[in-house]
């Protein structure tokens, strides 16, 4: 009974050592346990420099311990559970997160705590940025991040609606970012921009500019943890959710992408990503206005992969996205802006002429000798 109310004692002052590091520190930006195995002397385990933070790894188990077994008390209305104010909760379910963040029940309190208003949607998008850093992968993170920033866009489309002056970025339900001045690298070379617990914070934040901040927290997990699956799936899911495959964005990605992926050359997922973007251009709605020639785009990507495997030979992921292209390029041929137009001149002299079937025949002989070069080019460029 005395080491309980001792572990409760440590707990408590661990907890109020944590919550008083960020009400000094705002812009915590990065975290990690301390390789500290016991106290040497009295003093706090938590060390706050440069808006780093670290905790000595002797205390990590005790903090957890405290605050989740609190909570739990609370969550399942155990008698001996105490009841907590709304802020107590908001603290102990950063501690237990910070530690482990794959704890799905301290991740719905806080849903919680946000449909009561509690906690904004911004403080947790930078709360689950700040986890990040430690826990690159964690897809409980992730999947945490989804549910905010569905609920941030229902608030901006809920308040858009109600204006007459953002009638033109919202359509049906759904936000048309190619009708709003869309800059998504402008946070890529902002490295003066304050940082609020490892979440960019830019002069005049806006609906946008946390958006593109998106793109920041995925590309940061990406560099910290290899072929992180769950980093580039949620930044798919942006691109899909948030930006409705938008034109301009994919553009802008893919641009963005071909600097990392340069620098990643057997990250998988990576790649993926670039063919989800390739994907993205060559289908969709209203592609056809803005006469975007994917194939060109492809050409490009081809010439790419073949520089980065000349340079860098034997890495498996640059022959699979290789393939990729290869096949897409191939592919495209047939359906190109040139060979739509060859189909209109054939069938217009078809109608004049007897013996259409030599024409159509010479059309297809054409696109045949397209795809067969293309063919010769590829096995050139491997022998």
């Amino acid at each position: 009974m005395a080491c309980d109310n001792s572990a409760d004692n440590r707990g408590i002052r661990l907890l109020s050592d944590l919550n008083n590091a960020f009400r000094r520190d705002n812009r915590i930006d990065e975290y990690d346990f301390i390789a500290v195995l016991e106290p040497k002397n009295n003093r706090s385990p938590l060390v706050l420099v440069d808006h780093k933070l670290g905790l000595e790894l002797w205390s990590v188990k005790i903090l957890y311990q405290y605050a989740y077994n609190v909570l739990l008390g609370w969550r399942n209305r155990e008698p001996q559970g105490k009841f907590i104010e709304p802020l107590g909760l908001v603290h102990l379910t950063r501690a237990v997160l910070l530690i482990n963040p794959e704890c799905y029940t301290v991740w719905n309190i806080r849903k919680e705590l946000i449909e009561s208003g509690f906690i904004t949607l911004i403080e947790d998008l930078k709360l689950g940025a700040l986890i990040l850093t430690k826990y690159p992968k964690s897809p409980e993170t992730f999947g945490h991040r989804k549910w905010l920033l569905r609920k941030y866009l229902d608030s901006y489309l809920n308040s858009s609606n109600g204006s007459n002056s953002s009638t033109n970025s919202v359509h049906d339900g759904f936000v048309n970012v190619d009708a709003i001045d869309l800059n998504v690298e402008v946070l890529a070379g902002n490295q003066q921009a304050p940082v609020e617990n490892g979440y960019v914070v830019l002069p005049t934040s806006s609906f946008q500019d946390e958006l593109r901040n998106e793109f920041c927290v995925c590309q940061k997990a990406a560099d910290k943890y290899s072929c992180n699956y769950n980093a580039w799936s949620h930044r798919t899911w942006v691109v899909q959710h948030c930006y409705n495959c938008s034109l301009q964005v994919c553009l802008a990605e893919l641009k963005t992408s071909e600097q990392w992926v340069q620098k990643h050359i057997s990250d998988h997922s990576g790649f993926h990503y670039r063919q989800f973007l390739f994907t993205c251009l060559g289908s969709g709605p209203n592609r056809e206005k803005y006469k975007l020639q994917v194939k060109q785009l492809l050409r490009k990507e081809l010439h790419l992969v073949c520089d980065l495997i000349a340079n860098y030979p034997g890495h498996e992921a640059l022959w699979y996205h290789r393939k990729y292209v290869f096949q897409t390029l191939h592919q495209s041929c047939d359906r190109s802006p040139s060979a739509k137009a060859d189909t209109m001149e054939t069938g217009a002299e078809e109608e004049t002429q007897v013996g259409g079937h030599g024409l159509k025949n010479q059309k297809k002989s054409r696109l045949e000798d397209d795809q067969q070069l293309l063919v010769l080019k590829e096995l050139d460029a491997v022998q």
